[in-house]
C-alpha cells in the first residue's frame, strides 16, 4: 500500500503478514477507489497552530450547522460537565451525517486541547468507510501493545462512546447503568491508519491508580453486559499495530509544509 500525498508523492506502508494486517490489506482494496477528507484537525500539528479562544470559535461553527448553540463561557472554563451535555445531544441525534462528525471532534479536541497532542498522522475514511466496518475480534489484542515507535502504523479503540478511564476522567455518573451506557469496550474495527511520527507511551500521564481504584467498583459487571472476559486499563490504552513506514522523516516533513494526504493505494 502508499500513502498518496497532494504534491503527487508516495510513502510506502509496509503491512505485516498477520491477521489484522491481511483483513486491512482486503478493506482498502475497496477504500482504494475513495479519496478521503484529510481536514485541518487531522494534522498533528493543528492544535498547536491555534488559540484555544479560536478552538471554541470553531466549535461554535460546527455546532450551528447542527442547530445547536454553545455557551462559549462554559468552553472557555473547561467545564467538563458542560461538555458531558453536548456529547450526550450528539450521541442522541448522529444520523451518519457529515456535520455531526465535525461537530463531535471538535468537542474532544477542546476537551484535550491542554492534555496531549497527538503524536501521530490521522487517516480516517468516516462515513465512507461505514460498509466496510468489521466486528472487533478479541484476538487481535492479543499482538496489541501500549509502547508504540515511530513508523509503527496501528489502530485503536474508536468507538462513539466513552472508554471507561474518560468516563471516570470526565467525572459522569457512578451508576452502573449509565456507565454501561456510556462506557464501551472496543467492539467495532473501523478501518482507520494511524501512523506513529515518534515513539511514544499510550499510558504516559494516565492516572492509573486512582482510576483503578475506581474501576474495580464497577468493572465486573460492566465486563458481564458487554459479554467480555475483563477490560483493564491497559486494554483501554492498547493499540494493535499492523504496519510500518521506514521514511517517517519525508512525512513530517511534508505535514509542516502543509503537504496532506489524500488517497490510499494499493501497491
Amino acid at each position: 500500500m502508499k500513502l498518496l500525498f497532494s504534491n503527487n508523492k508516495t510513502v510506502d506502508l509496509s503491512i505485516h503478514n498477520t491477521p489484522l494486517g491481511t483483513v486491512y490489506q482486503k478493506i482498502y482494496k475497496n477504500l482504494s477507489q475513495a479519496d478521503f477528507t484529510f481536514n485541518n484537525w487531522d494534522d498533528p500539528y493543528y492544535l498547536c497552530s491555534i488559540t484555544y479562544q479560536e478552538l471554541v470559535d470553531r466549535l461554535t461553527h460546527y455546532a450551528e450547522k447542527v442547530a445547536i448553540q454553545i455557551d462559549q463561557e462554559r468552553c472557555l472554563l473547561q467545564d467538563q460537565n458542560y461538555f458531558n451535555k453536548i456529547h450526550k445531544i450528539y450521541e442522541k441525534n448522529y444520523n451518519g451525517d457529515r456535520a455531526w462528525l465535525d461537530f463531535h471532534e471538535h468537542i474532544h479536541m477542546c476537551e484535550f486541547y491542554f492534555r496531549e497532542n497527538n503524536k501521530f498522522l490521522h487517516i480516517n475514511y468516516r462515513e465512507k468507510s461505514g460498509l466496510l466496518e468489521k466486528p472487533f475480534d478479541l484476538k487481535w489484542l492479543d499482538s496489541a501493545t501500549n509502547n508504540i515507535r515511530a513508523g509503527d502504523i496501528f489502530v485503536s479503540w474508536a468507538e462513539l462512546g466513552k472508554t471507561p478511564y474518560t468516563y471516570w476522567l470526565n467525572k459522569e455518573t457512578d451508576d452502573i447503568g449509565q456507565i454501561c451506557n456510556l462506557a464501551k469496550p472496543w467492539l467495532i474495527l473501523r478501518p482507520i491508519i494511524n501512523i506513529a511520527l515518534e515513539d511514544f507511551d499510550q499510558l504516559e500521564n494516565k492516572k492509573i491508580v486512582e482510576f483503578e481504584s475506581w474501576w474495580k467498583q464497577y468493572s465486573k459487571a460492566w465486563c458481564r453486559h458487554w459479554n467480555i472476559p475483563s477490560w483493564d486499563i491497559y486494554n483501554i490504552f492498547s493499540s494493535t499495530v499492523f504496519g510500518k513506514v521506514d521514511n517517517v522523516s519525508t512525512i513530517i516533513d511534508y505535514l509542516k509544509s502543509n503537504i496532506h494526504p489524500t488517497k490510499i493505494l494499493m501497491s
